[in-house]
């Protein structure tokens, strides 16, 4: 089997998917689905690895509510934008391939891929300045170290 048909498989299987917040197995959820969507932004998912290590990094319970507020209104909203992201890739891929699609089409395509990764984007500088207004000093420091210990991980 080919990387394009696994490729089209995960995505399609991750789109289908539905994620609410109404429990906290949802919530779970969509914290998973959010760190494996994302490979769509360049910018990483802070906040899931924020809240799987609450007690590492010392948060209040203010501050935890504080994230978890932020979560509750912008996480759905962003899911679904990378959703978008992933299926216009996939569409993206199959247009390629087919000679008779002309250039221009796809350049069209790539332009609609560009600013839906910049809606993307746009979501996770705001949870990151939500974050960034929420933590002290210390607190973002530990979580430099929770990043650099989880890139290590995937390099061994």
């Amino acid at each position: 089997m080919s990387k394009r048909f696994f490729t089209t498989l995960f995505f399609t299987l991750l789109l289908s998917s539905n994620a609410t917040l109404s429990s906290q197995s949802d919530t779970s959820e969509l914290e998973e689905q959010l760190l494996l969507l994302d490979k769509i932004s360049y910018h990483p998912s802070l906040l899931p690895l924020i809240m799987q290590n609450t007690d590492y990094l010392e948060l209040t319970p203010v501050q935890q509510q504080r994230l978890r507020e932020w979560r509750e209104i912008n996480a759905p909203k962003m899911l679904d934008k990378m959703r978008e992201v992933a299926q216009d890739r996939i569409e993206f891929i199959d247009l390629s391939l087919k000679p008779v699609t002309s250039k221009d089409e796809l350049v069209q395509k790539q332009q609609q891929l560009f600013r839906l990764q910049e809606e993307v984007l746009s979501y996770k500088l705001a949870c990151r300045q939500n974050i960034l207004d929420t933590f002290t000093e210390t607190q973002w420091d530990a979580l430099l170290f929770i990043l650099t210990e989880r890139q290590n991980e995937t390099i061994d």
